[in-house]
């Protein structure tokens, strides 16, 4: 009896032990391959996180040297350490896209790859190609004083000048006089030379002035910028700009070519020289008056702003003694003032090209240019 006790005691012992050790091997087993799969993850993470920065890379290099064509690197951590290769090549059927492709190796030869298309995209509206003449206004253009407009030679087509262009009516007083570049530089606008002028009382309108246009811009944002003027355009727009300032008289304004914002000023914009010949600026004053020192020289694109143009105030632009701006002015609003002081508004040709970043640029083409971002074509990236 003692004996038949002790065997079933062994068997059961021996069953148990077996159960015990086939657990174990089977927890071992499952903890081997959880790390496995852990330690996989983390490297993957390591090696998607070097792609990325590959792809980051890449796109730096393009704002900086649109030609650049590769990029390598390692990312290290206490985990793993990855290296990636990234290409940058033109796109074969489409103009200003960059293909990327970002490759990151593992040292056991798991890899992470990302793919992804940019563009180049001027900050002006690429459909009009910088605007149609030096100066255009949303309503009434009130041309008083001495005022000398220099018009665009191809405004309306090649050959075809035209020096205002206005939603409303173009009143033309005092000694306010528009001509061609070849023009003014031979003898500055006169009543001989002139496309338009006033004679005595009498205002004579050439066809240089193109006045209460139905086809003038419904949307002046849009026009200028190429997007509709909405929450989400501005916030397109402020991500562009070299800077957002609240004074005209910022030093940023006097730092070089870019794309400047003025907002908050207490409704009164004062500025003197802003840009130079070889580094133009664009200025969007928001809702305030604009006032142009004595002597004062504006080279680039001035755009007034008013951010509910359809109510007053209505905003004015006035100068003391011999204020220029070479390139253009545009407002959104009706009853822009041109009120007191000597004015000239000049058509400059190479301002506008450099500010749409054409091919003729002095200030490069492609990225090389500060009027040019690099912007992710959307749906473009794939990482598989």
């Amino acid at each position: 009896m003692n004996r038949e006790n002790g065997f079933t005691t062994l068997t059961i012992t021996l069953m148990l032990v077996s159960i015990l050790v086939s657990v174990s091997v089977f927890i071992g087993k499952a903890l081997v391959s959880e790390k496995r799969i852990a330690l996989n993850e983390i490297e993957y993470r390591v090696a998607y996180a070097a792609a990325e920065k590959g792809v980051a890379e890449a796109i730096a290099w393009i704002k900086v040297d649109s030609t650049a064509s590769g990029a390598s690197g390692t990312v290290n951590s206490s985990a793993a350490q990855a290296s990636y290769s990234v290409t940058m090549t033109p796109n074969a059927t489409t103009s200003g896209v960059t293909d990327i492709l970002s490759v990151a190796t593992l040292p056991g030869g798991g890899q992470a790859r990302i793919s992804m298309q940019v563009a180049e995209r001027g900050i002006l509206n690429p459909d009009n190609s910088g605007p149609a003449a030096p100066m255009m206004i949303n309503g009434t253009a009130p041309l008083s004083g001495n005022i000398t407009i220099v018009a665009n030679p191809n405004g309306s087509g090649k050959g075809v000048p035209v020096s205002v262009w206005s939603k409303d009516t173009v009143d033309i007083g005092g000694n306010a006089k528009t001509c061609g570049m070849e023009e003014y530089k031979e003898n500055g606008c006169t009543t001989k030379n002139a496309y338009s002028y006033n004679q005595g009382s009498t205002p004579v309108i050439g066809t240089d002035i193109v006045a209460n246009d139905p086809g003038f811009p419904s949307d002046m944002f849009d026009y200028v910028f190429g997007e509709p003027d909405s929450a989400a355009a501005w916030e397109h727009i402020h991500a562009k700009a070299t800077a957002i300032v609240s004074s005209c008289t910022d030093p940023l304004l006097t730092g070089g070519a870019g794309f400047f914002i003025v907002e908050g000023s207490s409704g009164t914009c004062t500025f003197g020289t802003v840009g130079s010949p070889t580094s133009p600026v664009i200025l969007l004053v928001k809702d305030a008056n604009v006032v142009m020192n004595g002597g004062s020289v504006f080279h680039g694109l001035l755009f007034s702003y008013d951010s509910d143009p359809d109510s007053e105030p209505d905003y004015t632009l006035s100068a003391a003694g011999g204020a220029t701006v070479y390139g253009s002015l545009l407002a959104n609003h009706n009853g822009v003032k041109l009120t007191g002081g000597t004015f000239k508004f000049i058509y400059d040709e190479g301002i506008i090209c450099d500010l749409s970043g054409c091919v003729n640029s002095s200030l490069g083409t492609g990225s090389s240019n500060p009027f040019i971002s690099i912007d992710i074509i959307p749906g473009s990236w794939k990482d598989w």
